[in-house]
C-alpha cells in the first residue's frame, strides 16, 4: 500500500484527506465510495509501501486530513 495526500490542484500547501491504497485508482474509489467529489482535487503520492508499527502492511482507506 502507498500514502497519498489529496488538496486542492492551486493549494498544494492544504491537504484535505489523506488514503492509503494501492493507486490512484483505488483512491478515486474510495473517495467515491466516502462521496468526496474529486473534482478540482489533485492527488499525490506521498510515501511507497507503507507499513504499520508491526512492519505490516495497511489497509485501503481514506480521511479527513488532520488540522492541529
Amino acid at each position: 500500500m502507498n500514502s497519498y495526500n489529496i488538496y486542492k490542484k492551486n493549494n498544494e500547501a492544504t491537504i484535505l484527506y489523506h488514503a492509503i491504497a494501492r493507486d490512484e485508482d483505488q483512491v478515486m474509489e474510495l473517495a467515491k465510495e466516502a462521496g468526496i467529489d474529486m473534482d478540482g482535487l489533485s492527488i499525490e503520492l506521498e510515501r511507497s509501501n507503507v507499513k504499520d508499527q508491526l512492519g505490516k502492511p495497511l489497509s485501503a482507506r481514506i480521511e479527513d486530513a488532520l488540522i492541529y
